[in-house]
């Protein structure tokens, strides 16, 4: 992500929403049009939401992540395990989210090599207050919303299994085939995983 590009702070109305990325996939593999499959889920209600309206909000956040796969990456995502389906989407939301991707990176990872056990709201906070100085789109954004978008972020990282439910710091354990899939498209995504190398050291 550039330097100061606009955060994209949709990420309000759940958590990783893996059931419904997987729907939408499906959808979109189907037909190979993002339109069609967007009209295809809400259509045949494949959601299994009660309003319209909350389905059109969940997918206009998890559709854009599902943009950012590539076609190999979308096909890995459906025919994968749960776990590497939790480790792919995370990579989606990390490519969507620039503000999740750099306090995953800035605050949980250095955490993690520094041998911090845990990441809280008050680091969560204090990395809100810092980076508002640089996004003032993050001003705009009240205090209960504030509350609300952090926790759904510790929600996300706890389904992902990056955090525990009392927020310590999970060392991750990635298959090849999600590890390889970073190493050829970007390397650099391997810092939203608190992961280890093949001798056992924290990267």
């Amino acid at each position: 992500m550039a330097e100061n590009a606009l955060y994209i702070m949709s990420f309000s109305s759940g958590g990783l929403s893996l059931r419904e990325s997987l729907i939408a996939t499906n959808a979109f593999l189907s037909s190979n049009d993002w339109d069609q499959a967007r009209k295809l889920v809400i259509q045949e209600n494949l959601l299994q939401s009660r309003m319209v309206s909350s389905a059109k909000r969940l997918l206009s956040e998890i559709i854009p992540r599902l943009q950012l796969f590539t076609e190999r990456e979308l096909h890995l995502f459906r025919s994968s395990s749960d776990q590497d389906q939790r480790h792919l989407l995370w990579l989606a939301i990390c490519r969507r989210h620039g503000f999740i991707a750099d306090f995953y990176t800035q605050v949980v990872h250095d955490r993690y090599l520094g041998l911090k056990e845990t990441v809280g709201n008050d680091e969560f906070n204090i990395f809100w207050n810092q980076k508002a100085m640089e996004h003032p789109e993050l001003e705009r954004i009240s205090d209960l919303t504030r509350e609300k978008l952090r926790t759904v972020v510790f929600k996300m990282m706890r389904e992902v299994g990056l955090i525990t439910k009392d927020n310590h710091i999970n060392t991750v354990l990635l298959s090849p085939l999600v590890q390889n899939n970073i190493l050829l498209h970007a390397p650099q995504e391997l810092s939203w995983f608190t992961t280890i190398d093949d001798k056992g050291r924290r990267i």
